[in-house]
C-alpha cells in the first residue's frame, strides 16, 4: 500500500515518524510538498507574491500522479484552511481516494474537521501505531472502523474511537524518515532537526500541550524521554548520511531532565561535536547548566518568556514556574558565557494593556537578545485560555466557530488584536525587528520615552530586511535557514523544477 503525505513550507518530524513506521511495516510513502512561498504560515504573507508563486495546483497534480491508496495531512490551526483546499481539490479528481487528517488541530476538534465533505477520517493524538493498523486493514480490502485514535465517517455517522495509551518507550520507534523531505529542505551540510522527548511538564494555558494533556488523562506518562544511546544512534547515523553542520533539538523543553542532559551532553561532545540550539525555560538555567551548554556547543537558546507582568504570567498564562529573578539570572548567564538567545513577547494576553506591553518591552529591549519574536495571542481550539475567554465573554460563539474552522488571522499578523492594540503591536514588532541593529543606548531611549508608536511609519519590508541583516550578522541558524530556503525554492520555481 502507498500513503502520500501532504505538507507545506517546512519539515515535519511527525510525518517523518509516520513514514518510517509505515515503511517498517512494508508499505510505501510519498510526500507532496508545497513550498508556501510568501504564504508560509510562519512568517511571511505577501498576497501578491503568494499568488505568483502559488503551488497548490501543482501539489494536487503530484498527489494524483503518486497513485496513493491513502492521502494523509498533518494539520495545525495555521495550515488547516490550506489543507482543506488541497483535500477538496483531490476529491474533485478522485472521489474514491480516502483522506485522513491528523495533527493538533484535528486532535482538538475532530468532529468539526469531519464535517467537511472531503475528509473521511481523523487521527487524534499520536498516530504511529494507528496509521499502520489503518493501512494494514485497507490492504486487506476491509477498512477496520474500530481502530483506536481514529475517528471514521461511516454511512453518514461518525465513529468516535477512544485514544490508545501513549507510546511509553520512544526507543521502540524507528528513526524518522528524513528521505521524505530531502529534495524540499536543505539537509545536507546544513541543520539536522530532531526530538529527544515528547511532552512538556508544564500546562501553559495558550499551548497545544494543554489540549494534549487533557486528551491523554489516564493514558500513560505524558513526558517521555528517549535513552541517550538511542538519540546518539540517530545522530551518528544521520551525520554519515547528511553531513550536517548543526543540530536543532525541537523538544518542548530540552532541559526537562537535567540528569539525562548531563549524561547525554558528555557523549554528544565526543561523538557529534557540532553546534546546536534548543528551546528551554529560564528557571532551569543556572551557572553549572550554562557552562555545560557552552562547553558542549550550544550556540543558541530560545526562551518563551512572553511577558514581564507577574499577574499575567502567573494567573493568565499559568507560567508561575518562571520568576522574574529566573529570567534575569538566565539571561545574565547567557551573556557572560556568550550563548546567543531569542525571546518571545506575546501580545493580547487578557487583562494586559499598554502599560504591561511597555513594561515588557522596556526589559526586553535592554537585553542582549539577538531576536525578540513578537507574536499576538492566537486562541487555539480547546486550550484553557480559549475556554476561559469564552466564559468571560471575550470570545463569542461565532468567534469560537471561526477559530475551530481555522479562519483566524496568523499570530504574526495580529491574530485577535483590534484597534489601538493592533496598531501598537505592529509598531512594536517593527521596533523589535530593528532593535538588534541599534545601539543599546538608542533602544533604551526609545523604551524610556515610549517612542514605539513612531515605528508604525517604518515600511514592513524595511523591518523584514533588518531581520535578515540581523540574522546574517548574528549567525542565527533558524533565520539563515529560512533565507536559504527561500532562495532555494525561488530558484526551483524559476527553472520549473
Amino acid at each position: 500500500m502507498k500513503v502520500t503525505f501532504v505538507y507545506v513550507a517546512s519539515e515535519s518530524l511527525a510525518i517523518e515518524y509516520l513514514s518510517s513506521c509505515l515503511k517498517a511495516a512494508g508499505h510505501k510513502t510519498h510526500l507532496s510538498f508545497d513550498p508556501g512561498l510568501f504564504d508560509d504560515k510562519q512568517y511571511l504573507c505577501t498576497p501578491f507574491l503568494a499568488r505568483m508563486f502559488d503551488a497548490k495546483a501543482k501539489v494536487v497534480d503530484d498527489i494524483i500522479s503518486s497513485a496513493p491508496d491513502l492521502v494523509a495531512f498533518s494539520v495545525g490551526t495555521d495550515n488547516y484552511i490550506w489543507a482543506l483546499h488541497i483535500a477538496r481539490a483531490v476529491k474533485e479528481r478522485r472521489e474514491e481516494l480516502p483522506i485522513i487528517f491528523g495533527g493538533i488541530h484535528a486532535t482538538a476538534v475532530p468532529e468539526r474537521v469531519l464535517q467537511n465533505d472531503g475528509i473521511d477520517m481523523v487521527c487524534v493524538g499520536e498516530g504511529e501505531e494507528a496509521i499502520v493498523e489503518l493501512v494494514n486493514s485497507l490492504e486487506k480490502g476491509q477498512k477496520d472502523c474500530r481502530i483506536e485514535n481514529i475517528w471514521f465517517k461511516c454511512n453518514g455517522k461518525i465513529i468516535k474511537n477512544p485514544p490508545r495509551n501513549l507510546i511509553a518507550d520512544l526507543d521502540t520507534l524507528p528513526l524518522p524518515d528524513k528521505s521524505l523531505f530531502e529534495k524540499h529542505i536543505l539537509m545536507r551540510n546544513g541543520k539536522y532537526m530532531l526530538m529527544t522527548s515528547r511532552g512538556c511538564p508544564y500546562t501553559c494555558t495558550y499551548c497545544y500541550n494543554d489540549v494534549l494533556k487533557h486528551f491523554y488523562i489516564g493514558k500513560g506518562k505524558f513526558v517521555r524521554q528517549r535513552t541517550v544511546g538511542n538519540v546518539l544512534n540517530e545522530l551518528v547515523a544521520m551525520k554519515e548520511q547528511y553531513y550536517y553542520t548543526s543540530v536543532a533539538f525541537m523538544d518542548d523543553l530540552f532541559l526537562v531532565n537535567p540528569r539525562w542532559f548531563k549524561e547525554f551532553i558528555a557523549e554528544y561532545k565526543k561523538a557529534i561535536n557540532v553546534p546546536y540550539s534548543c528551546m528551554t525555560t529560564t528557571n532551569v538555567i543556572d551557572q553549572d547548566i550554562g557552562v555545560l551548554l557552552k562547553d558542549s556547543g550550544c550556540t543558541r537558546l530560545q526562551f518563551g518568556i512572553q511577558t514581564m507582568s507577574i499577574p499575567s504570567r502567573n494567573n493568565v498564562l499559568r507560567r508561575s514556574f518562571e520568576h522574574s529573578e529566573d529570567i534575569e539570572r538566565a539571561l545574565q548567564i547567557c551573556d557572560r558565557l556568550g550563548i546567543s538567545y531569542s525571546i518571545d513577547h506575546l501580545f493580547g494576553i487578557p487583562g494586559e494593556g499598554e502599560k504591561d506591553y511597555k513594561l515588557t518591552a522596556e526589559f526586553f529591549s535592554l537585553t542582549n537578545a539577538d531576536r525578540i519574536c513578537c507574536y499576538a495571542l492566537f486562541y487555539y481550539p480547546k486550550t484553557s485560555i480559549t475556554e476561559s475567554a469564552k466564559q468571560k465573554g471575550i470570545l463569542s460563539d461565532d468567534d469560537i466557530e471561526h477559530i475551530e474552522n481555522g479562519q483566524g488571522r496568523l499570530y504574526i499578523y495580529g491574530s485577535s488584536l483590534k484597534g489601538e492594540e493592533l496598531e501598537l503591536f505592529k509598531s512594536m514588532r517593527k521596533f523589535y525587528a530593528l532593535a538588534p541593529l541599534m545601539p543599546k543606548s538608542i533602544r533604551k531611549f526609545v523604551a524610556r520615552k515610549d517612542l514605539y508608536a513612531y515605528f508604525r511609519f517604518v515600511p514592513r519590508w524595511t523591518a523584514i530586511l533588518s531581520e535578515i541583516i540581523a540574522s546574517l550578522k548574528s549567525g542565527h541558524p533558524r533565520g539563515n535557514d529560512y533565507i536559504k530556503y527561500y532562495f532555494y525554492h525561488i530558484a526551483r520555481w524559476m527553472t520549473g523544477a
